[in-house]
């Protein structure tokens, strides 16, 4: 496959092939060992979640209540083990905490300190207001896996990387396969596997390229040239790689849609041994008209992908390997507007699970208008004198559980380093 058709056929799919700044060694052209550290899932709750629906329920008094929180009753929360959750229609929420109060985390009363949609998703996911600060998953993808083929992949949401590490967007799943597959005619459709080249010739094209890459690259003298240089390079031979994500997908029936399909692509990758971190994304959250049924249909969809996530994850044998944390831009306003939707409101509250994750450990909470309430930093325990919760803390904790805080790849990251709170303790 020739550097022009590889470029095409990566945008097809949505792999980021980046040209150039990527902290890549010259010896990157060499297949590295497989990724088994930890995987790091984000799911991003599009257009800003309503916590009070969710961990953070806030009930109507009921008839009195001339400006209820919510159509549900106080009497009608319930509660498993340190959590409390709203009552919703489908009782999804009660079959989620019921089920994983032990291994849950919830943190309420995060303060993002905007209503803005693009500053609400950067600081969640990146801990800063500040622009083209790199999202967490790219720093940890770029520490653990700068060189693989898939190490950040992203489904939406928050991905700048600022240089950081490559992103890769992914697309349709067939056109992954006959990137997997260059020698392949018809990887998809001929289940003979009919090769445009016999094996021995490819292994010569092969190594005529690999000769030809070092003659180039040594002729080269700009670092960043190299860099770009050696990045399409890995792409190239990350093609065994591809193969290994092949192998380990379901059947395109079976794949699944939405952030099911996302949990398939990103666990298949890990096994493939090829991925670091994955952003998941689903939308329709900005409930400005119906809050209460928009919030609690989508809030389903994202408790289900994670019960999918986790299930799977042990059915794959590498349940002991993955963490899960959900956000969302913002939080919603206290109480209803005249369509009987809620608006952007600054609080919110995050949901984390899996390796190196305290179980059934609630931090921070809200007033009964859903206000910050300030924390004791070495504690966690209400304080009048404390700190307000903001993503940043959770950023820095978040560095720390990964092992990155002392990275390289912070340097020139320009992030800023809130008070450090034994959030994960």
């Amino acid at each position: 496959m020739e550097r022009r058709d590889f470029i095409k056929m990566a945008s097809l799919a949505g792999l980021g092939v980046v040209v150039g700044g990527l902290p890549l060694a010259n010896d990157a052209k060499a297949e590295g060992t497989a990724y088994t550290g930890p995987l790091w899932i984000m799911i991003h709750a599009g257009g800003g979640w309503d916590p009070t629906s969710l961990c953070d329920p806030k009930g109507s008094q009921g008839m009195a209540d001339t400006d209820p929180m919510n159509h549900y009753l106080a009497t009608d929360i319930g509660t498993a083990g340190a959590f409390k959750y709203a009552p919703d229609p489908a009782g999804a929420n009660q079959l989620f905490f019921e089920k994983y109060a032990s291994r849950l985390m919830v943190i309420n009363g995060i303060d993002t300190q905007t209503n803005s949609h693009d500053v609400g998703t950067r600081i969640t996911w990146s801990g800063s207001l500040i622009e083209n600060r790199p999202a967490f998953a790219a720093l940890v993808a770029a520490h653990h896996g700068s060189t693989l083929p898939m190490g950040f992949i992203s489904n939406g949401g928050y991905d700048v990387t600022a240089g950081v590490v490559a992103v890769t967007r992914v697309g349709d799943q067939n056109v992954i396969q006959r990137v997997a597959y260059p020698n392949t005619i018809d990887p998809i459709y001929d289940q003979n596997q009919t090769p445009f080249h016999q094996l021995d010739v490819a292994d010569k094209i092969r190594a005529a390229r690999e000769k030809r890459h070092e003659a180039y690259l040594a002729k080269q003298q700009l670092p960043r040239l190299q860099h770009a240089m050696s990045t399409l390079y890995t792409a190239r031979f990350g093609q065994n790689d591809l193969k290994k994500l092949s192998q380990y997908l379901p059947p395109p029936d079976m794949l699944g849609q939405g952030l099911i399909r996302q949990v398939n692509f990103a666990l298949a990758a890990y096994q493939a041994g090829i991925c670091v971190s994955a952003n998941l994304s689903i939308g329709g959250f900005d409930t400005h008209g119906n809050n209460d049924q928009q919030q609690f249909d989508r809030l389903a969809d994202i408790l289900q992908a994670i019960d999918y996530l986790m299930v799977e994850a042990e059915k794959r044998g590498v349940g002991d390997k993955v963490i899960v944390m959900a956000g969302s831009d913002f939080g919603r306003t206290p109480g209803y507007n005249t369509d009987d939707g809620k608006d952007h409101w600054n609080i919110t509250s995050m949901l984390l699970m899996g390796a190196g994750i305290p179980g059934g450990k609630l931090v921070g909470k809200t007033t009964d208008r859903h206000g910050p309430v300030k924390l004791d930093p070495a504690t966690l325990q209400e304080s009048a004198g404390g700190i307000a919760l903001k993503p940043g803390h959770i950023h820095r904790a978040l560095r720390k559980l990964a092992g990155i805080d002392q990275s390289e790849v912070l340097k020139g990251a320009g992030l800023k380093e809130e008070e450090d709170l034994p959030l994960f303790a």
